[in-house]
């Protein structure tokens, strides 16, 4: 069964991404930057699939803002990316290495994505910057604050350098958390990236589990008029932390 299972989800992994992404990125660049409504339905399209593909199915809580806002989110697993974007048309930032890789490179570079280098002062102050265009041109971005992807056993502290982004173009920050669920209700550890694991190796075991639950939560977006970056951050993590505590998360 794990097997068959996994023949079938790599199949049509492949033709997700070799024949209807290859659409997708050319529907994008011809659309024109005021046709919100078109590409939010192409991309969340794609994001369903690609969740699907993976044994992914997918559950809100919670209302999306529909301004420009950054995105804070806990991070599991590559497949956040994607469990986001079914409900919110946005960029990422993504640490430079990613630009790096096979066709999620290529993929990330055709979303937009903003890429940083770790450690780097000037890798961060372009990237703020462009985070500050981006909500100049009425559109949102999403950052993984912990800065890495976790195990799922515990909530990092989010950092708050990008934040200030936000702070300085008094743009809201929503946070969402992040689940992702077994039949039994209870956290589903094989999704998340093992020690030392590849990213390949990771989705080819991921194309292996039975099929979970993404749980979003939208929490409500806080307005970053008179705060502080550091104010934003810790009241982010809180919020994440709050909807991580129902269950066995943390």
């Amino acid at each position: 069964m794990t097997t068959l299972r996994f023949i079938f989800r790599l199949v049509g992994l492949v033709l997700a991404f070799f024949i209807a992404l290859p659409f997708v990125v050319i529907f994008l660049s011809l659309t024109q930057n005021n046709q919100h409504i078109q590409k939010k339905r192409v991309v969340s399209a794609w994001s369903t699939i690609i969740c699907f593909v993976c044994g992914v199915r997918l559950e809100k809580e919670g209302n999306v803002e529909k301004s420009p806002v950054m995105i804070v989110a806990n991070h599991v697993t590559w497949l956040d990316i994607a469990v986001i974007h079914r409900f919110k048309l946005l960029g990422y930032v993504a640490k430079q290495e990613i630009a790096k890789w096979p066709v999620i490179g290529w993929v990330a570079k055709s979303g937009e994505s903003l890429f940083i280098a770790r450690g780097e002062a000037s890798s961060r102050k372009n990237v703020i910057e462009g985070i500050k265009k981006r909500f100049s041109e009425r559109r949102s971005i999403a950052v993984f604050p912990e800065g890495r992807a976790t195990n799922g056993e515990k909530l990092h502290t989010f950092h708050r350098q990008l934040i200030h982004a936000a702070v300085e173009s008094n743009t809201p920050v929503q946070a969402v958390a992040i689940k992702y669920i077994k039949k039994d209700g209870k956290r589903n550890k094989d999704i998340c990236f093992k020690k030392g694991e590849k990213f390949l190796g990771n989705v080819f075991r991921i194309l292996t589990l039975a099929r979970s639950t993404a749980q979003l939560t939208f929490c409500e977006p806080i307005q970053t008029s008179g705060k502080s970056a550091r104010e934003i951050a810790l009241t982010a993590h809180n919020q994440v932390a709050e909807v991580l505590a129902k269950n066995d998360y943390l």
